[in-house]
């Protein structure tokens, strides 16, 4: 079984731009804040295309 790449613009949409992978993306970008840093607790996903 083959994967695409999360590096691919629709492999990284599917895993960070939907309502159903919201948990994910919050974790991802709590991730990258530093330290003593207030959490993401909230995001909203906004259809650039819409």
């Amino acid at each position: 079984m083959k994967f695409i790449s999360p590096k691919t613009d629709f492999a990284f949409k599917k895993i960070f731009a939907s309502q159903e992978s919201k948990p994910i993306l919050i974790s991802f970008l709590n991730a990258l804040v530093y330290h003593n840093q207030p959490l993401i607790q909230d995001l909203e996903i906004i259809d650039p295309y819409q």
